[in-house]
């Protein structure tokens, strides 16, 4: 990249006093959020700081050290802080995260070595509308609490299926739910963000103001600022009957043969949802999953008889049952503080690389099977032109998805990895790098390969918004320049995933970055 002759000029000016203040930089910008926050700003070793690390879901999240970490009580707070790291940013010297949840799988996604974490778990208001129409959720809710609270009322939203996840991320990622046929994505379901700026301002963005910010915000996650509240659309929802069904291997045919049927359905059953998990771990050795949740209090519904009728079974715990238990019981098998990986990649509907899917994640069992606590999922679930067009009926969202699906569906594929050491993280990571590689050379060879990406389970080193589509891309981009000039969210935020990936794209959203290196330079 060649420096633009502005940054030159910046350069004469500021990258001496930066050299003096790069070995201190972090203990600046906490200072600075001290002197504004008081005790809402916590260091290493006191409960609060211990509290919020030892709160994240994946055990390499937990080993992050931040040098401080903001812990603001509602949207002022946040903007207060976001004005004071913005500053700091323009001359490189403040870099920080955005944590809703902490639900993602790797290091850095939501949390920072040496920097700003700004934790938003205490803005978790769940607050329902007078005419119960809409609830307004704080980003640091948790999916489940949601749930609990909606239930008494009879209603719930579309939102994550494990009861931890957070609402902020999942929501700003696109988000797929136990209702996604019937409601689309979680994203689909939002009526207004309240979202706080690079300069610190507060702006309530919605379709008929800011519409270009609110249409980036479904699927952009956190590139344009920090969201502080998301209002959703409710629905009524009663009991439902979910659970889930274990085969044996050796239904394999069986298995594929009906998840391919069920996905291109013409006439499908908008209550029916169904993720399919081929599953390994040491203790059992290879088994099918089939997570089933029907939206309705319907024992064995037509939908799901086909998967029913398949036998050997091991296990059959279907029953009548509310979300909120089931969205737990979900989380309780992806329990926190291990080792853990993703991915995502993306398929047509066809049989015959449904097989090769299976056959390429079996013939990976032996590259991991003697890692310590290994459980190796690869999990598919049917994405449909019913998810897909319940986003342009209500406005559209960012995630680049065709609304005219050849084969009936797409079929979203998942790797979730589980292990005990971080010693093994090294061999887990290779096997997972390799198994993806596979799965999309093997998808592009039969032409079924599909370029979507979901952003929640995406893997460090993949990339989502490309994901989205070039035109999808480039508007994102500018919605990006507009709200946030000077690239705070895309330079300082290095956590998720974001949208200019390559410097010539836009230099000035690089003059930090540009600084940076002319101060290592010079040391």
């Amino acid at each position: 990249m060649v420096a633009h002759p502005s940054i030159a000029v910046l350069s004469v000016f500021f990258i001496p006093l930066l050299v003096c203040l790069a070995s201190a930089a972090p203990n600046i910008c906490c200072v600075a959020l001290s002197v504004a926050l008081k005790d809402k700003v916590s260091y290493a070793n006191s409960v609060a700081y211990n509290a919020s690390l030892l709160s994240y879901w994946a055990a390499q999240e937990e080993q992050v050290s931040p040098y401080c970490i903001v812990s603001p009580a509602n949207s002022q707070d946040v903007s207060t802080a976001v004005r004071i790291l913005s500053t700091g940013t323009f001359f490189n010297v403040c870099e920080f995260a955005i944590r809703s949840g902490g639900h993602a799988a790797y290091a850095g996604s939501a949390n920072i070595k040496d920097g700003v974490t700004i934790d938003l778990s205490a803005l978790n208001e769940i607050t329902l509308s007078g005419d119960q129409s809409t609830v307004a959720i704080g980003p640091g809710q948790r999916w489940g609490n949601v749930y609990g609270a909606l239930q008494a009322q009879n209603l719930s939203v579309s939102g994550g299926r494990a009861s931890g996840v957070g609402v902020g991320g999942l929501t700003l990622g696109g988000g797929l739910s136990y209702f996604a046929t019937r409601e689309g994505f979680t994203c689909d379901n939002v009526i207004s963000y309240e979202i706080v700026l690079a300069d610190g301002s507060i702006v309530n963005v919605t379709s008929a103001s800011h519409h270009d910010l609110w249409l980036a915000l479904k699927g952009g996650s956190n590139n344009f600022g920090v969201v502080t509240r998301f209002v959703l659309r409710t629905f009524k929802q009663g009991l439902m009957w979910a659970g889930d069904v274990i085969y044996p291997a050796s239904t394999i045919s069986q298995q594929l043969q009906t998840f391919s049927s069920f996905a291109s359905a013409s006439h499908f059953d908008p209550n029916a949802g169904l993720i399919q998990n081929l599953a390994y771990s040491s203790a059992e050795g290879s088994l099918i999953v089939n997570q089933l949740a029907y939206a309705q209090p319907v024992v064995n519904p037509t939908a799901f008889q086909p998967f029913t009728a398949i036998q050997p079974q091991y296990e059959n715990n279907a029953a009548i049952t509310a979300l909120t238990p089931l969205a737990i019981a979900d989380e309780a098998q992806s329990p926190p503080n291990l080792q853990e990986l993703t991915f995502a990649t993306t398929f047509k509907n066809d049989l015959g690389m449904l097989h090769t899917l299976y056959d390429i994640w079996n013939a990976s069992i032996p590259d991991i099977a003697a890692v310590a606590g290994i459980l190796w999922t690869i999990s598919i679930q049917p994405i449909n032109s019913a998810v897909i067009s319940k986003g342009a009926q209500r406005g559209g969202n960012s995630l680049g998805l065709p609304l005219s699906l050849p084969g009936g569906s797409l079929v979203l594929v998942l790797l979730s990895a589980t292990w005990n050491n971080g010693a093994d993280s090294a061999v887990v990571g290779a096997a997972a790098d390799k198994l993806l590689s596979d799965i999309i050379e093997a998808s592009t060879a039969s032409w079924t390969f599909n370029r979507f990406i979901d952003l929640n389970h995406a893997s460090k080193g993949q990339d989502p918004i490309a994901g989205y589509g070039p035109s999808v891309k480039v508007r994102l981009q500018a919605v990006s320049k507009k709200y946030d000039p000077f690239g705070v969210f895309q330079t300082a935020v290095p956590g998720g995933f974001k949208l200019f990936t390559d410097e010539n794209e836009n230099w000035i959203y690089y003059i930090p970055k540009w600084i940076r290196h002319q101060i290592v330079v010079m040391k």
